[in-house]
């Protein structure tokens, strides 16, 4: 009974840290520091550019969007705080109108808002832009869809780390600048 019961605590001791310290992918706990994030050193970087460094993370992953799209995410950090979580989508997998069926499910799901929250689009040549922002959380969402190529862009960032960009206007988007 003693061996069953320290095995237990043993265990338990182990499991403890794994599930405080996680990451989740699917809801990234933005500002946190890349330090209190990455203690399975699942975040590597692969660039920097104007304030901001880029990271792939290499760990167990799933968000809803795999079940829609050929995706890749990457994550952006600001003073080794978490910025931004990016998508891209290169190739055309769906029309644009299931595009935006898809985004008015998930993205209110992943901001934790009311799905019927209104949201802005506008149309910039060939891209048809959509941005969503949760005012309690302050998390923006903007998605970038190309009608003819079918590419696609999205970034959930937190808007208090823009702020210590340098550049904050429309052209500092983090999924534009990671390219």
């Amino acid at each position: 009974m003693l061996k069953k019961m320290s095995v237990l605590v043993s265990w338990l001791l182990l499991a403890f840290p794994m599930l405080s310290y996680g990451f989740d992918c699917a809801k990234p706990d933005f500002g946190a520091r890349l330090d209190e994030i990455n203690k399975e050193g699942y975040f590597i970087k692969y660039m920097e550019k104007e304030g901001i460094s880029y990271y792939n993370f290499t760990g167990p992953c799933r968000v809803d969007g795999h079940a829609s799209f050929n995706g890749s995410l990457s994550y952006a950090f600001i003073d080794n705080q978490l910025y931004a979580r990016i998508s891209r989508v290169l190739e055309k997998q769906k029309t644009p109108e299931e595009v935006l069926k898809i985004l008015e499910v998930i993205i209110p799901k992943q901001l934790s808002m009311d799905p019927s929250t209104p949201y802005q689009t506008k149309q910039d040549g060939d891209w048809k832009i959509c941005q969503w922002f949760n005012e309690k959380t302050k998390v923006k969402y903007k998605a970038k869809y190309n009608v003819k190529t079918g590419e696609g862009r999205g970034a959930f960032y937190y808007e208090p780390l823009r702020a210590k960009l340098k550049n904050t206007d429309e052209s500092a988007d983090p999924a534009e600048l990671s390219d």
